[in-house]
């Protein structure tokens, strides 16, 4: 198969998978990175979400077969591509909707892709992707444990009447940067020298799934809690970024080495990092009383009515950051105090006078 048809194929099924697992998201109980194992239960017993875990594994191996003709400068430009029907989706059918602030980085990474492209100059042909073990040790262990440790960390934080939503920020960052190790792995798993049943004794499909799974995971909670066109657009250009800069330490892929295509990719990556840190920080408050989540509105699930009291169903409470906790008066309305007994000249043991008092007096 032609390499950029692959790259194409891989990413269509890439960011439809990711489609299917917003839809999965809003079917499951809310999940909280604190609960591991309740999360991992959660995430595979609901079958939505193996429909599009089956569509990513086909990207998965398009992208193996990808990466065996084309080398990271011409693969990423093509891979970074699918998050543009990704927003389309998440704004027609999940009813996202954007600041002219997020418009903006948006149309930067936009011109960030268009400068990768231009960057590739003479592509040069894919080689070989051994890397030695420490190499790899140090590309991977800090890009798995750091959003590890943010998703059981993080549910943990102070609420308060006044704090405020945060954005899809930083689920983007710590799902992209495993699932940019997980793409680093499926380069090494296409250019190892072992053959067959041989790439079983690599570390390559191993780190492919260990990292894959924290990614879609976090991705998949994100998705309960924060808006699709923001995670998975800061999800893409961490990733991406982080495929090509590793790529070129791990594997010695090829920086340009004429200073006009070099400048031009080093322009895009600044450019791509400025679009991440223009997306705004915090959702605007309404007012005060609004919890501290962000609106997250249901899809249109094809796959029939989401479970009552999902996150995504309207009218049923977001997922929770922190831990569960009891009802507070801020919960429901006070109910009405009763009306002590008041005196007068009624017969006693009555609580309150009759319609018309002028009647006992007679």
């Amino acid at each position: 198969m032609n390499g950029i048809v692959a790259a194409f194929g891989a990413t269509a099924l890439y960011y439809l998978g990711f489609a299917v697992f917003k839809l999965a998201a809003d079917r499951m109980e809310p999940l909280r990175g604190n609960r591991i194992l309740h999360m991992t239960w959660t995430i595979l017993t609901s079958w939505v979400f193996l429909v599009a875990l089956a569509l990513v594994l086909g990207g998965l191996s398009l992208q193996i077969l990808a990466l065996r003709e084309l080398s990271l400068g011409v693969a990423v430009p093509i891979f970074m591509s699918g998050v543009v029907p990704l927003l389309l989706i998440a704004m027609v059918f999940f009813g996202d909707r954007l600041t002219p602030r997020e418009w903006l980085s948006l149309v930067l990474i936009g011109a960030a892709i268009l400068l990768l492209v231009a960057s590739t100059g003479n592509p040069p042909s894919a080689r070989a992707a051994d890397a030695p073990t420490w190499k790899l040790a140090v590309v991977v262990l800090p890009a798995v444990l750091v959003p590890l440790l943010i998703m059981v960390f993080g549910d943990h934080r102070p609420d308060g009447r006044h704090a405020r939503p945060v954005t899809g920020i930083a689920y983007g960052l710590a799902s992209g940067f495993p699932v940019g190790t997980a793409e680093l792995a499926i380069k090494g798993w296409s250019g190892s020298s072992a053959d067959g049943t041989g790439i079983a004794a690599t570390p390559y499909p191993y780190v492919t799934v260990l990292a894959a799974a924290l990614g879609f995971g976090i991705m998949v909670a994100a998705f309960q809690r924060c808006r699709v066109t923001i995670v998975a657009t800061v999800m893409t250009v961490s990733a991406k970024t982080y495929l090509l800069l590793m790529g070129t330490f791990l594997y010695g892929e090829p920086w340009p080495s004429d200073l006009e295509h070099g400048a031009l990719r080093a322009g895009a990556l600044a450019l791509a990092a400025v679009a991440v840190l223009q997306f705004p920080r915090h959702r605007p408050v309404k007012a005060p009383a609004t919890p501290p989540v962000e609106e997250v509105p249901p899809a249109q699930d094809p796959f029939g009515v989401p479970r009552a009291g999902a996150p995504g169903v309207s009218g049923a409470p977001p997922a929770p950051y922190g831990p569960v906790s009891a009802p507070t008066p801020f919960d429901v309305p006070p109910l009405p105090r009763p009306r002590p007994p008041q005196p007068g000249p009624w017969p006693p043991g009555e609580g309150s006078p009759p319609a018309h008092p002028r009647d006992i007096r007679g």
